[in-house]
């Protein structure tokens, strides 16, 4: 035999000498361990379940000139006339609603809200409401909701003569967009 074959042969007899007196030591079951974990969960509190609530969607009164406790009060500069009219829709207004069943607010209250509206329109006398007051841009003072943006005139002006008959103040006006013009 070689020489190089016997020291292959000699340092394998010694790596299997080594690995049977270390290994058993090793793997012997006697080294340290940790310890079990134990859980600290505290048990499961009683809570009372409460009932789902229902949902109802609020009633807003549209064009309602009965000021919230949210909104600011009047500045001394504005007209006396706006004034005035804020104060009548809101002594006409309580009779009216007063008077309605809450049936009738539960049922529809879609339906409710606009007639409601009517009767305080049509309760509130003229002289109180001021003339349509127009900025430099021929708009009307005040604020406005946009309700659609159309490229056909005519359904425009469907919806503006829709809300016209339901007694609201409407107006349209054309608006050059880069598709065309809108209405």
């Amino acid at each position: 035999m070689q020489q190089s074959t016997k020291q292959r042969i000699v340092g394998t007899v010694v790596l299997l000498a080594l690995a049977l007196i270390f290994l058993p030591t090793i793997f012997d079951g006697e080294g340290s361990y940790q310890p079990a974990i134990s859980s600290r969960i505290p048990a499961t509190p009683n809570v009372t379940v409460l009932p789902e609530p229902i949902q109802l969607r609020p009633v807003i009164l549209a064009d309602n000139d009965k000021p919230h406790e949210t909104e600011p009060a009047l500045l001394p500069e504005q007209d006396s006339a706006l004034a005035v009219e804020t104060r009548a829709p809101e002594e006409a207004g309580a009779s009216a609603l007063d008077n309605e069943p809450v049936a009738a607010i539960a049922a529809d209250p879609v339906e409710f809200a606009l007639n409601s509206v009517a009767e305080i329109t049509e309760s509130a006398p003229d002289s109180t409401r001021p003339g349509s007051v127009l900025d430099e841009n021929g708009l009307p003072q005040g604020w406005s909701v946009r309700l659609g943006s159309f490229s056909n005139a005519d359904n425009a002006i469907a919806l503006l003569e829709r809300l016209q008959v339901a007694g609201y103040r409407a107006y349209s006006r054309i608006i050059p967009a880069e598709q065309g013009d809108l209405t």
